[in-house]
């Protein structure tokens, strides 16, 4: 990239914008949990479509004493309506048999309630075997219920940490990497003075937002990984997503300005319709290299 992509129009904000996060909201909160159980008509979808994608990279302030690093990447799972569990349960147990040293969980777990978690727990806690973990950034759904806590109560009790401007030290072969998370961009209250003066900058960001990348370059984060953006949720074919949530056109895929590399996942979940069409669910596995 080179830092100067930008939309026409501002994803964050305008009359058409902030209508459509506020009818997001009520949906979410007030309509969907009345629906929890009597339609899911995404699952079938994701149990067809749902692919793996991989990649090998090697950021340049990565420490160069750390061992090869397998990170399993998955945000925006949406847990409550259009998922049921024992479809999260079957896709998170085939991930976890690829054997990640680390689960990065780049927020919105939920569509709009802490409760919409409650039948998906059992799913989610294989993730927290990983050798360094399972851990968690908030994303703008974990806030339409009012109760962000309860969410990092409820990931807590199946060994899922959150990462709110917060960052850990772990230790990997006979090296170390700081790994960081930053609190959601749009209805959280991202702090990267707290962030970085913890243990310095992180070389391992979970952003959901996107948008955060030229934000951590600045600070010298090596690697961002990120979801939000479904990867548009619908795309046709070779042509651009129909919703476009990145200012800075970064939709989906690997991206790198100066010295940083960002990550953003299509995600797992659905939300708005219980569809997706050229822009499938995915998670990544992320093999980090350290520089020579």
């Amino acid at each position: 990239m080179t830092g100067r992509e930008r939309r026409r129009l501002n994803p964050y904000k305008g009359f058409f914008k902030v209508l459509e996060r506020r009818l997001d909201i009520l949906v979410s909160r007030f309509l969907y949990p009345h629906l929890l159980g009597v339609w899911n008509p995404y699952s079938s979808l994701l149990a067809r479509r749902f692919s793996l994608a991989e990649i090998s990279i090697s950021p340049a302030s990565w420490p160069r004493d750390a061992a090869r690093l397998r990170v399993l990447l998955l945000s925006d799972i949406h847990t409550g309506i259009f998922l049921k569990p024992e479809v999260l349960s079957e896709i998170v147990g085939s991930l976890m048999e690829l054997q990640p040293d680390v689960v990065a969980v780049a927020g919105d777990i939920v569509t709009g309630r802490p409760s919409d978690l409650d039948g998906s727990l059992p799913a989610l806690a294989p993730l927290s075997r990983a050798p360094l973990g399972a851990w968690y950034c908030h994303g703008n759904h974990d806030y339409f219920g009012g109760a962000p806590g309860e969410i990092r109560e409820r990931l807590r009790s199946v060994g899922i940490t959150t990462l709110r401007n917060e960052s850990v030290v772990l230790a990997h072969g006979n090296g170390r990497f700081i790994l960081g998370g930053i609190d959601d961009r749009i209805l959280g209250t991202p702090d990267w003075d707290r962030l970085v003066s913890q243990d310095g900058p992180p070389h391992l960001l979970l952003a959901h937002h996107p948008d955060f990348f030229y934000e951590a370059e600045a600070r010298g984060v090596a690697l961002t990984l990120s979801g939000h953006t479904h990867g548009g949720q619908i795309r046709f074919p070779n042509g651009p997503p129909l919703v476009r949530q990145s200012q800075f056109c970064l939709d989906e895929g690997a991206y790198a300005y100066k010295s940083s590399l960002l990550i953003v996942s299509r995600g797992l979940g659905s939300v708005g319709l219980p569809w997706r069409y050229g822009a499938d669910p995915e998670a990544v596995l992320i093999e980090i290299i350290a520089p020579k």
